[in-house]
């Protein structure tokens, strides 16, 4: 009897492995990684290549560059910009992404708890705040921030919040400038991280609540045992495109400062840009690229590996 209940089993089981030994699902996912290869390969093969040369503007002209080995990364190592410009990053990238994690749970809470009518409307204007371009976005925010005629400005001087700000300056000052930017950053991602997290939030069993309000658990004690490791994928693979994605921000910097004032709002992605065609050094633009992928690949694998071995804890 016992043998005829796991024949099914051990034949599943096997037509499993069969399918896995025949290829098939290596030849499901080819398409997808060829087109990856192809768009994100070749890139950052040509990056890596133009790190270790000699990559000028005469090069531009000539099409030839000479073989510079690690000198464009021992330039970038040994310049004290760089760490500046790096421990500026690090800053950045952890203001946004605790602003956004922390921001986008509280919405995808609030989207739980509203009415239907309510929850279709905040959705649609977090889809519009999403779909509007960066280009566009950041221009319509350094218009509502312009020293005679922002609406800020305007509307903070009729609150009487900080005094006379009709013809402050934001970006003048570097601190209120990375502030600025954080807020857009932040504005501009929350979108994706609330709507993510509010999906996430929607899977889990309301049953697990009512059984942990029973044993007595408060709020914080069901946060703790039940929505944050039922969540851990997700918040995972947030957290790592939103620091990707923090990291590398150029067009909201770009766009609002370019770098300035005095390079204080200058992050890995500007830095790179601006020795690359500003200084006309694109060897050493790109090694300074390549220096940025490698920490972020870094930080991913370290993080995902901690996140696994959080996940294998009983």
């Amino acid at each position: 009897m016992l043998e005829r209940q796991r024949t099914p089993a051990v034949r599943q089981l096997r037509r499993r492995s069969a399918i896995q030994s025949s290829g098939l699902p290596w030849a499901m996912i080819a398409p997808a990684v060829l087109v990856i290869l192809v768009v994100l390969g070749y890139p950052l093969v040509r990056l890596a290549i133009l790190s270790f040369q000699d990559f000028g503007s005469r090069s531009l002209f000539t099409g030839e560059a000479d073989f510079a080995g690690l000198e464009n990364f021992t330039r970038a190592l040994g310049d004290s910009e760089f760490w500046e410009v790096l421990g500026r990053t690090v800053v950045f990238t952890v203001v946004c992404v605790t602003a956004l994690m922390v921001l986008g749970f509280l919405i995808a809470h609030l989207l739980l708890g509203v009415s239907p009518w309510v929850r279709v409307v905040t959705t649609a204007c977090l889809v519009l705040v999403w779909a509007m371009p960066m280009v566009a976005a950041t221009l319509v925010w350094q218009w509502m921030y312009q020293p005679l005629y922002g609406v800020a400005n305007w509307l903070l001087t009729q609150l009487r919040v900080l005094g006379d700000l009709s013809a402050h300056n934001w970006l003048a000052n570097p601190t209120e400038a990375l502030g600025l930017i954080v807020l857009l950053v932040v504005w501009k991602g929350l979108p994706f991280i609330a709507l993510t997290m509010f999906a996430a939030l929607g899977q889990i069993p309301e049953s697990l609540y009512e059984a942990a309000r029973l044993d007595g658990a408060g709020t914080f004690a069901t946060f703790r045992r039940i929505t944050i490791p039922i969540m851990r994928p997700v918040l995972a693979v947030l957290a790592i495109l939103e620091v990707i994605w923090s990291v590398n921000s150029f067009t909201p910097i770009w766009v609002l400062t370019q770098g300035g004032p005095s390079g204080q709002t200058t992050t890995l992605g500007v830095y790179a840009y601006l020795t690359a065609f500003n200084a006309n050094d694109y060897g050493a633009g790109a090694a300074i690229a390549v220096l940025t992928v490698i920490l972020l690949a870094v930080f991913a694998a370290v993080y995902v590996k901690k996140v696994a071995a959080q996940g294998e804890t009983p």
